[in-house]
């Protein structure tokens, strides 16, 4: 399975939650091979007033992960697929064979860390909806996780995130009425409109549109921008299909 790791912010039973997952392990997931869920919790010594790690805290929590995962995946070949920050503890999640050697491993961790409370739990998950439903990103969390790789790989380059420049959005839809609808929505917004049509008549979404506007590539900018495009695309019945934009530098 591919390695993919990222991170996003989502509310998790309505309270903030920092999320770590491997996006890579959606492709082959369920892995039939490890359909037992292993659950290791940690309550963290400074916890942020929103419930989450506080940079204090950062070098010992990733101390912690990396002795579980030396024991937990390393020593009982388990997937370790993600993690959870939310509520002032930490929550990591393994997908084992079984839960044979679960407990015996974790003791050999807790002396390492007198000052943390380790605390886990198995569980039968043969679908992995822990995965894909709590730790996967949703849609709309996917955008934003893409608008930010693409920010990174501009800045990288050496881009002037803060200069304006020509950015091009690409969104498609079912029919030409949903389309228009689109484009009533963001008329009167400054965009100039390329109306685009797949070749495929049976194409699902094939009627698409290029909005091109001058604006901002700096990741508060571009990501508020692009999100707002994919939720009223979506309304629309259509699909928002990112953006792109050349480096300034």
């Amino acid at each position: 399975m591919a390695e993919d790791w990222d991170f996003y912010i989502a509310p998790v039973d309505e309270q903030a939650a920092s999320i770590f997952v491997n996006l890579g392990m959606a492709e082959a997931a369920p892995d039939s091979t490890r359909l037992r869920l292993l659950r290791v919790a940690i309550p963290m010594l400074a916890p942020r007033a929103d419930g989450l790690s506080d940079d204090s805290e950062t070098e010992a929590l990733y101390a912690v992960e990396d002795a579980l995962f030396t024991a937990v995946a390393r020593g009982l070949n388990a997937r370790y697929v993600g993690r959870i920050t939310s509520q002032g503890r930490r929550e990591f999640f393994y997908y084992g064979k079984s839960a044979e050697g679960f407990d015996a491993a974790l003791q050999l961790v807790r002396p390492k860390f007198p000052n943390y409370e380790i605390t886990w739990q198995d569980q039968e998950d043969r679908d992995w909806a822990l995965y894909f439903d709590l730790l996967f990103p949703s849609e709309l969390d996917m955008q934003s996780i893409q608008n930010r790789r693409l920010v990174d790989k501009l800045a990288e380059s050496g881009d002037d995130l803060s200069q304006p420049r020509d950015i091009d959005h690409f969104a498609y839809f079912p029919s030409q009425h949903a389309r228009e609808q689109f484009l009533k929505e963001v008329g009167g917004e400054g965009f100039s409109v390329k109306l685009t049509e797949a070749k495929e008549p049976d194409a699902e979404f094939r009627f698409g549109v290029q909005l091109t506007r001058r604006d901002r590539v700096d990741l508060e900018s571009i990501d508020g921008l692009a999100i707002d495009l994919f939720v009223r695309a979506s309304a629309c019945g259509g699909e928002y299909d990112g953006w792109g934009a050349p480096t300034v530098t």
